[in-house]
């Protein structure tokens, strides 16, 4: 089945919309799953828009197909894996009616090369440059928004060297 895609253009109001919408999944998640709670709640890194949907909204896409929703985590030694699932919704995101929106968990590995102290837009930076698992890998092909922490909301946190390049006002304040 071919994909279908909306030639519209992604801006703040879709990234507000986005950031409500995965607020509410983040209390979700943990309503359903009271064992990751412990492991898990308090290492939360960011929430990003990711891949064809993120390059749309840096004005380098062809369309939307659905919005990737990624909550990034460090990893807790004690549990080091994270239910992977797909939670898949259909909202409205401003001006794209019914459109699907994936949220998705992300672990971001203890074993990372990463120095101390290291920011949030350093440390997803080096996530997708190192690319430590095949998410990473999968992730660093197209482009990752920032939404949460509101330092990083809407900032480009990566853009694939394949995509091409975006000055550095886009980065900061697209």
């Amino acid at each position: 089945m071919a994909k279908h895609y909306v030639q519209r253009p992604v801006g703040r109001p879709e990234l507000r919309r986005l950031s409500v919408l995965a607020k509410s999944e983040e209390i979700r998640f943990f309503t359903d799953n009271q064992h990751l709670v412990a492991p898990y709640r308090g290492r939360l890194v960011a929430i990003a828009l990711c891949q064809g949907a993120a390059l749309q909204y840096l004005g380098r896409g062809y369309g939307v197909n659905d919005f990737d929703v990624h909550f990034f985590y460090m990893q807790n030694p004690r549990k080091p894996r994270l239910t992977r699932a797909r939670k898949r919704i259909v909202a409205d995101v401003v001006s794209f009616e019914n459109i699907t929106v994936d949220f998705l968990r992300t672990v971001v590995p203890v074993r990372m090369k990463v120095p101390m102290g290291m920011g949030v837009m350093k440390l997803l930076r080096t996530f997708l440059e190192q690319a430590p698992t095949a998410n990473a890998k999968h992730l660093a092909t197209k482009a990752v928004v920032g939404m949460f922490p509101p330092e990083i909301y809407g900032k480009t946190i990566w853009l694939s060297p394949g995509v091409g390049r975006i000055s550095s006002s886009q980065s900061e304040t697209c």
